[in-house]
């Protein structure tokens, strides 16, 4: 049941954060120097720019195979966190902060470890216009595109930060979930539904802050596959980050992000909760 109840959650905390997703991933790419809308500065010109290249559906660009594969992570991610938690269960952990964080973070390196392709193609279509120069079609061009370039290991770009990001990311979303939904039930009086509602979305925006320059080091490693720049290693967009911006440069576009990160979550609990309530 948490497979399947994950799996809905997961398809609609996507619907409602997909635009946002759009402007986070542009803004972090453009630090790079090269993207095709590279005088937006701002999380709002970046939005205009979007706009103007193809409208409101310009916003889901991309949406249909992170649409799936959000459904298949979060499918992923409750599940597995469900049968670690039990696993250590087993093992004498005692229910709490701990026993929550470790098999948070097994859910988090399970879904980086099957996903990160997806990743990396949803990253260059948001980065890419859909029309004219520099446009790659779509999500099966794309992979096509990364194959005949870096051959099969090259849809792995990215994959040691995404794994450090999720592993470290969920290991604190399920104990900040935990936490915030107790506190908002048996300290301030909230019932089940608001309770649910706030404390998946202060999960998600600790989620992001908890791994948010791993993130941005990931998304330029990908956007670098679509946008002809120089391939650098982990370490090196690291110091470049550092060298071209200082400690601020590693949390450009995390407004936008944490500003998706809050309902997309809450979304996400309140369906997992919900189905889970009717599948029982």
């Amino acid at each position: 049941m948490d497979f399947v109840a994950g799996s809905i959650a997961g398809c609609a905390g996507q619907m409602v954060g997909h635009p946002l997703d759009s402007i986070k991933t542009r803004l972090q790419s453009e630090a790079l120097k090269i993207s095709p809308s590279g005088a937006s500065s701002s999380a709002y010109r970046c939005a205009l720019t979007i706009y103007q290249e193809g409208g409101f559906r310009a916003f889901f660009r991309g949406l249909s195979l992170p649409l799936c594969s959000k459904s298949f992570e979060q499918c992923i991610a409750f599940g597995i966190k469900s049968a670690a938690e039990n696993a250590l269960k087993d093992l004498n952990i005692r229910e709490g902060s701990l026993r929550t964080g470790l098999s948070g973070a097994v859910a988090g390196a399970t879904t980086s470890l099957i996903l990160t392709p997806v990743y990396l193609v949803k990253v260059q279509l948001q980065v890419t216009p859909k029309y004219g120069n520099g446009s790659l079609g779509g999500p099966i061009a794309a992979l096509k595109g990364t194959l005949n370039k870096l051959g099969i290991f090259g849809l792995y770009t990215g994959a040691v930060p995404i794994f450090l990001g999720t592993t470290i990311g969920y290991g604190f979303r399920f104990c900040t979930y935990e936490k915030v939904s107790d506190a908002m039930e048996t300290s301030f009086g909230f019932g089940r539904v608001g309770a649910t509602v706030i404390g998946g979305g202060m999960a998600g925006m600790a989620t992001w802050a908890s791994h948010y320059p791993l993130d941005l080091v990931s998304s330029r490693m990908e956007a670098s596959v679509a946008l002809g720049s120089p391939r650098l290693t982990m370490s090196e967009h690291f110091k470049e980050i550092y060298a071209q911006s200082g400690m601020r440069g590693f949390f450009r576009g995390l407004g936008p992000c944490l500003l998706r990160a809050f309902p997309v979550n809450a979304t996400i609990f309140f369906t997992y909760d919900l189905c889970l309530s009717k599948l029982s």
